[in-house]
């Protein structure tokens, strides 16, 4: 009956381990932030597969027009003004994302706006 109970622990043990080295490419995700007084920057690299869903995020998130879509790929590289002059730097393309905002440029309310959205992205990000 021991050797039995030690064959199934170590039968979960090895599955768990074989389970979660099959999944980590699923997972693959890295997100950056870095502030200081000026700026507030999110980096993110994560699945190819998730850039078109935090492309539509971040418009919808925004009511903003910027076109992701350059010669058939979903790029954009673009300073990106919105209807309440918050501005802020966007460049996104497969598995990619970075956002740049300075906070000299903008007011509180843009910098609460864009921080919220940022953690939008990382919440989006972090779903399967």
């Amino acid at each position: 009956m021991k050797k039995f109970l030690i064959l199934v622990a170590a039968g979960v043990f090895l599955a768990n381990i074989f389970s979660s080295c099959f999944n980590y490419h699923d997972n693959d995700v890295s997100i950056s932030i870095q502030e200081d007084e000026e700026e507030y920057k999110l980096s993110a690299h994560f699945e190819d597969r998730k850039t078109k869903a935090v492309q539509n995020f971040i418009k919808e998130y925004t009511a903003s027009t910027v076109n992701f879509k350059s010669k058939g790929n979903n790029y954009v590289d673009a300073t990106v003004t919105l209807d309440d002059n918050t501005k802020f730097y966007i460049k996104s393309y497969e598995g990619r994302l970075k956002i740049k905002f300075d906070k000299e440029q903008n007011s509180e309310e843009s910098y609460e706006k864009i921080k919220e959205m940022c953690e939008g992205v990382k919440d989006l990000l972090a779903q399967n």
